[in-house]
């Protein structure tokens, strides 16, 4: 409980009565205290009262799974069943899955009706979270004093990788789907026997095979046009440094999602492979909306993994080339701000050269180019320019090394991240370099 405005009042009238009845010889002051007392104290018993039977909730309107780094519409919905309108302050506590706000609402509630109070959400990290108890008080029903409440909320959510936007093409001057098409020199071999799967083609069923086991079986083919991508995550302890809003975590699964819906969309292939000193996830390469689906599940359970320690370039590289059966493109989605692990790096990339084709994507380091180019104002400036500049040089040395063999190194800023990625796959593409 905490005394509002009109509560402080009547404390300072108690107060200078009480003076004024200690320093007066008039028999009518010295009592004079005791009825502002007794009002303030009866007042206070009525509004406890009255808050007691007051029943008030909270409901939040929210959808039950949001996209990582996608502001998303959310609102605060309070009803109660009290005679009249009430004067409510909350705070509004959200998970830390979620932008911190420090903003403390006053409302006025109607009688009746249900009162939204709209709030924007922007999740930050990955994974299954939820809203709890929002801590709130009423005023009185005198303006005496403000009531604390606890509203009991309990709203679980999920924060997915991000999608494509609808109806927006992935990649400028790539169609929604590609019809695979004979062309010289481009022959088909059969890749493996599977269970029949709704919407394949007549053609691709095995008809022997399905006599044989009693139950539909189709072929699957590997066709020049149709490739693997394996996705690589570097979830090491460099992945909770901060790219913008998300740490890069959280970037990297936006790009893997991405990438993912577009490479489904050209019938090729899509795997993911997560991994810090240990592989934490992989999956193998597969089509379709299955394909999209696990890799998904996948990214949304990655910041359920707690702290890890450094990464193990080496071990993944070697994981890499056990989960590719054929000649593929690798999708590396890394860090190159430490020259210790970035020597592992480049003997990882060695080996999987030169069967597969890696990409190796990037965020730029946007504070160290900034600290490059600072000016000079206070006697310490010059040595952090220094540093700055030999950090940029040694990790241009690192991108100059990894191109000499044969890598696709993308440097870019975290907003076009995604971006860069798509135009290379759709380049190697083209080109049949994959």
């Amino acid at each position: 409980m905490h005394f509002a405005r009109r509560g402080y009042l009547l404390i300072a009238l108690i107060a200078l009565l009480g003076v004024a009845g200690t320093w007066s010889d008039e028999p009518a002051f010295a009592t004079a205290w005791l009825f502002p007392s007794f009002l303030l104290l009866g007042g206070l018993a009525f509004e406890a009262w009255m808050f007691r039977r007051t029943a008030l909730t909270l409901r939040l309107r929210v959808d039950d799974r949001l996209k990582l780094g996608r502001p998303a519409r959310a609102a605060f919905a309070f009803t109660h069943d009290g005679g009249r309108d009430l004067e409510l302050q909350y705070a509004r506590t959200l998970p830390p899955a979620v932008r911190q706000t420090a903003d403390v609402r006053q409302v006025t509630l109607p009688v009746g009706e249900e009162w939204i109070d709209p709030v924007e959400l922007l999740p930050l990290r990955l994974g299954a979270h939820r809203f709890e108890s929002v801590p709130a008080r009423l005023l009185g029903w005198l303006s005496l004093a403000w009531w604390s409440r606890t509203l009991p909320l309990d709203a679980p959510f999920t924060v997915a990788p991000d999608t494509l936007p609808r109806g927006a093409r992935a990649v400028a001057g790539e169609s929604a789907g590609e019809t695979p098409r004979r062309l010289p020199g481009i022959g088909v071999e059969l890749l493996q026997l599977r269970d029949y799967v709704g919407g394949d083609a007549l053609s691709r069923i095995d008809w022997k095979a399905t006599a044989r086991r009693g139950s539909l079986v189709s072929r699957e083919y590997s066709e020049a046009q149709h490739l693997e991508i394996l996705i690589v995550l570097d979830a090491g302890r460099a992945s909770r440094v901060r790219a913008g809003l998300l740490d890069r975590l959280g970037l990297y699964a936006n790009v893997a999602a991405r990438l993912a819906e577009h490479a489904v969309s050209v019938e090729d292939r899509v795997g993911l492979l997560v991994y810090a000193e240990r592989t934490v996830a992989a999956c193998v390469p597969d089509r379709g909306v299955r394909a999209v689906t696990r890799l998904r599940r996948i990214l949304e359970t990655l910041d359920a993994g707690g702290q890890r320690g450094e990464s193990n370039p080496l071990l993944a590289a070697l994981q890499v080339r056990r989960m590719l059966r054929h000649r593929g493109l690798v999708v590396w989605l890394t860090d190159l701000a430490e020259p210790a692990r970035n020597a592992e790096l480049l003997q990882a990339m060695k080996t999987l050269l030169p069967r597969h084709q890696p990409i190796i994507a990037v965020p730029t380091a946007a504070e160290i180019a900034r600290l490059a180019e600072m000016p000079a104002n206070d006697w310490r400036d010059p040595s952090i320019v220094l540093a700055a500049r030999e950090h940029r040089q040694r990790a241009q040395r690192q991108l100059a090394a990894l191109d000499a063999q044969g890598v696709v190194v993308l440097d870019e800023p975290f907003d076009k991240l995604d971006q860069a990625v798509l135009d290379a796959y759709l380049q190697l593409r083209r080109r049949r370099r994959i």
